[in-house]
């Protein structure tokens, strides 16, 4: 749990004090029958493995399964959209990563309002991210490599999994915020951009951690400092960005769990409290630890809060680095 997050913790309970808020009691007779949760991807990627751990585990804790159905396309929104048109009676929920959030800043049109027509459940995981370079990259520091970017403006490049992906957005961010420019090579996923991370096609990337621990301990690629608030520890010699070159520097790519607006607070509490005694089991944790994600202990105020923060964190910054919607 990233320092972030314990901030949005503490401030949330101090809201609650002040109103006299206290936990809605769940509606006893719910669930009552399977719950449907859309995945917007192709299964067998790391949403639909963490997701699908927690989700059987969940099911368990509220004596009712939860179904994934995979509705793939247009980068998670046909999916997305069907769950905002659905009933708010928590029996329909949305999987998504947080891509969730950017969609504002990704097109100029949809059919609903990612923002608006959700209820945010709760946060399934978060995933750190680490700053990668080929292995006999001439800097030895993330540092190095920053000050090299600034000299030489446009001659080093960051490779990411696509346009407007988190990995590509922390590029922008550290390129707004330190004055660095590092030019941006897209690919059609992580794993052709660590190929040629590794084969020194490209200078930099930011990628998320399980894909990129394999490389990091074969030696094929070289880490210079981590995205999040504080070390990994995975990799306890490894310096975060804070340490380096951005002091406060705390990033995580995340997956979340939606239901639609309305749904009503006694359920979606239900929910969030299933999902985080779920994210506690061994089971759950041995996956989640294995994709190179970290429980959540969020409660469903907290990631309310925690998504419009992300999302104007990341629309900022695809509108600073003159990212257009399409």
């Amino acid at each position: 749990m990233t320092r972030r997050f314990f901030a949005l913790t503490a401030a949330a309970t101090v809201v609650a004090s002040l109103l006299g808020a206290s936990p809605a009691r769940a509606d006893a007779n719910y669930p009552n029958k399977p719950i449907q949760v859309i995945l917007p991807f192709a299964p067998g990627g790391p949403t639909d493995v963490v997701g699908r751990v927690i989700a059987t585990e969940m099911g368990q804790i509220l004596g009712q399964p939860l179904v994934i159905e995979t509705r793939p396309g247009a980068s998670g929104t046909i999916g997305a959209a069907a769950v905002a048109r659905a009933p708010a009676d928590g029996y329909q929920l949305l999987m998504n990563a947080s891509v969730q959030v950017i969609y504002p800043g990704q097109f100029k049109t949809l059919t609903f309002d990612p923002m608006g027509d959700f209820t945010a459940v709760g946060v399934l995981g978060t995933v750190p991210m680490v700053a990668i370079v080929p292995p006999d990259s001439p800097y030895a520091s993330f540092q190095d490599i920053i000050q090299a970017a600034k000299d030489k403006p446009g001659a080093l490049a960051f490779a990411s999994p696509g346009v407007a992906t988190l990995p590509h957005l922390v590029g922008e961010l550290v390129n707004t915020s330190t004055g660095a420019k590092l030019e941006h090579v897209g690919y059609r996923g992580s794993n052709p951009a660590l190929t040629d991370v590794a084969g020194g096609h490209v200078q930099l990337m930011y990628a998320p951690l399980a894909p990129a621990m394999p490389l990091i301990q074969a030696g094929r690629v070289k880490p210079l400092a981590v995205t999040t608030g504080e070390r990994l520890k995975d990799l306890p010699n490894v310096p975060t960005i804070a340490e380096t070159v951005l002091p406060g520097f705390d990033i995580v790519t995340w997956y979340g769990l939606w239901a639609p607006k309305g749904t009503p607070e006694a359920v979606v509490e239900k929910l969030n409290q299933a999902m985080v005694k779920a994210s506690s089991s061994a089971k759950v944790a041995e996956t989640l630890a294995a994709q190179g994600t970290i429980p959540s202990r969020l409660t469903h105020q907290e990631t309310q809060a925690f998504a419009q923060e992300e999302n104007q964190r990341w629309i900022k910054v695809m509108q600073d680095a003159g990212i257009q919607p399409e």
